[in-house]
Parts: C-alpha cells; sequence; structure tokens
C-alpha cells in the first residue's frame, strides 16, 4: 500500500512517500491558498497512485485550516483514505535534523516541510505497527 503524508503549510506544503514501513521526503508543493493546496495535492496523489493519506494536524486557532483541507480532498478524492495525524513540534524536529546533517539555511527553508511530512508519516506507520 502507498501512503502519503502531508505537512500543510498556509503556502507550501510537504509531502512524503513510503510502500512500506519507512517514509521518505518526497517534494514541496507551493500554493496561494487552501483550494489551490487542495488541487496540487490530489494531482500529487494520483500520479502517486496513493492509497492512505495522512496529513499532519495540531490543535488550536489553525486546527479548522487541516479540518477544511482534509475534507475538501475527501471531495476530490471519496476512495482515498484520509487520516489525521497530530504533527506537534515537526517542523522544529526537521530543522533539527537538518542542522545536525550541516544543510544550510537556505537549502533547510526549502525542505522543511517535506521532512516534516516524513516525521509525521514516519510516526503514522510507527504507531500503526
Amino acid at each position: 500500500m502507498r501512503f502519503i503524508g502531508i505537512d500543510l503549510g498556509r503556502r507550501s506544503t510537504g509531502i512524503a512517500v513510503s510502500e512500506g514501513k519507512f517514509a521518505q521526503p518526497y517534494t514541496t508543493i507551493t500554493h496561494a491558498n487552501t483550494k489551490e493546496a487542495q488541487e496540487k495535492v490530489a494531482k500529487l496523489i494520483k500520479s502517486l497512485n496513493g492509497q492512505k493519506v495522512v496529513i499532519g494536524y495540531v490543535e488550536g486557532k489553525i486546527a479548522k485550516l487541516f479540518g477544511n483541507f482534509a475534507s475538501g480532498l475527501k471531495k476530490k478524492m471519496p476512495n482515498i483514505d484520509i487520516i489525521l495525524h497530530d504533527e506537534t513540534l515537526t517542523s522544529r524536529q526537521a530543522q533539527d535534523t537538518m542542522i545536525k546533517l550541516g544543510i544550510g539555511k537556505f537549502r533547510r527553508r526549502k525542505k522543511e516541510h517535506e521532512i516534516a511530512a516524513a516525521i509525521i508519516l514516519q510516526s503514522y506507520l510507527q504507531s500503526n505497527d
């Protein structure tokens, strides 16, 4: 089964993939709004033949952003399983990991969301072993 991990941001969204027990960063897409993000993500899911989508979310003021994104994506792709998974501190983990690997600041900024998506997806995979 192919899993797709998503780290949703207001302007950029990270995508990760997994066909087994290990998630790997895939790409980062940019978008102007949630609707555009849904359209781009739906195209990616189709092209990657994704069957399960794990969307990172956080509680609080922006929780509605994640819920709206997930429900809109579900309307576009009713046959795909969509799971919301807690992503608290994943962006920080992604930054720390890249710093430890010696990745420069500019490149870190470009890769942060896809690394965070991989951390979200990996966390989900491990919690459902």
